[in-house]
């Protein structure tokens, strides 16, 4: 047998007896071959161990079976998963995935390579305002969908994450046996687009238990360790991490709220109780186990990838937008379940 490396598609049409033509009409569009002549380049194919170009085919047939997906970040489990996810379904449905978050960089946006002049359809995930993401993102004129942000725009469409169900689970949970007064959330960055959705939920609900919360009982940085235990050092310093909850805007920051609170020697949850978001594996890792509110991760990418094949197959559909629901994991972080 020849190595597949080596084959190429004159090799399969002499082995098959047939034209390079008919081998391409075969791999392009069967169905317009002569049963018998498929069944002679096929088996030709898979003795050869022949692999075709895909980018050829894609001269060919202007559909390359390539999707890009562009995400803020490549790093973490989050990110990981949504990939996952999204590569799982892809690969479900016959297509290969091209993945980047350079787009995302001021510096790849003036370059204009976010499409990469390869896909059939893209997805972008858009967490926070970037008009020049957007604006690139429209301009290539293809299936498109977009993850994170619902942008209102006619044949776009777009996975949404339902923070509000999770983050209100895990509000009602927190008021269970700590005062309103005393419960806080601690988010990323103030334009994230979750973190501020996550907010608004989390004061909506002390609102409803009679506490209109102060401006220091929603705070806003970064979704890192370092911020978490950057917020409660500053509260250990007035003494208001003791008797309270916190709800953080993931699991990295309540990892180092945790860690620096019990640096002190405040026990959680005993003294203090505080809930992650995302559900990464680091909250059942850490000890005590960490409660923490699910977010369906690898389900957005399949989502994601099986709206934007939809759009490819029937472009002039109306636009859908999917909503994933989060939920509240309880675990010993918060006082809940063992």
């Amino acid at each position: 047998m020849r190595n597949a490396r080596s084959s190429s598609i004159q090799d399969v049409a002499a082995a098959a007896g047939v034209s390079t033509a008919t081998v391409s009409r075969v791999l392009n569009n069967a169905a317009i071959v002569a049963p018998g002549t498929v069944d002679r380049v096929r088996r030709a194919i898979d003795t050869l161990g022949y692999k075709p170009n895909l980018f050829a085919q894609g001269l060919m047939t202007r559909r390359s079976h390539v999707l890009g997906i562009a995400l803020p970040d490549i790093h973490g489990e989050f990110y990981s998963e949504v990939l996952r996810g999204a590569d799982s379904e892809a690969r479900r449905l016959g297509y290969h995935l091209l993945v980047s978050s350079e787009a995302h960089t001021p510096e790849e946006q003036e370059r204009g390579s976010i499409v990469f002049g390869l896909v059939d359809g893209l997805v972008v995930m858009i967490s926070e305002p970037n008009e020049a993401l957007w604006s690139e993102a429209k301009q290539a004129r293809m299936p498109m969908v977009v993850v994170d942000s619902d942008m209102h725009d006619d044949g776009v469409d777009c996975i949404l994450i339902d923070n509000a169900s999770g983050t209100r689970e895990a509000a009602v949970h927190l008021l269970k046996s700590v005062p309103a007064e005393r419960c806080y959330f601690v988010g990323g960055p103030a334009e994230n687009f979750d973190s501020r959705h996550r907010a608004e939920a989390f004061t909506k609900v002390l609102r409803e238990h009679a506490c209109e919360a102060r401006p220091d009982q929603t705070a806003y940085g970064r979704y890192s360790v370092e911020w978490g235990e950057a917020w409660a050092t500053s509260m250990l310093a007035t003494g208001a991490l003791i008797n309270a909850g916190v709800l953080a805007g993931n699991d990295e920051i309540a990892l180092g709220i945790m860690q620096t609170a019990t640096a002190a020697g405040v026990h959680v949850p005993d003294e203090f109780k505080v809930i992650g978001f995302d559900d990464t594996r680091l909250a059942s890792l850490v000890r005590p186990r960490m409660s923490s509110v699910r977010v369906p991760m690898a389900a957005i990418g399949a989502a994601a990838i099986a709206a934007v094949v939809r759009r490819l197959e029937n472009p002039e559909e109306h636009a859908t937008c999917v909503r994933l629901a989060t939920k509240l994991v309880e675990r010993e972080s918060s006082g809940g379940k063992v």
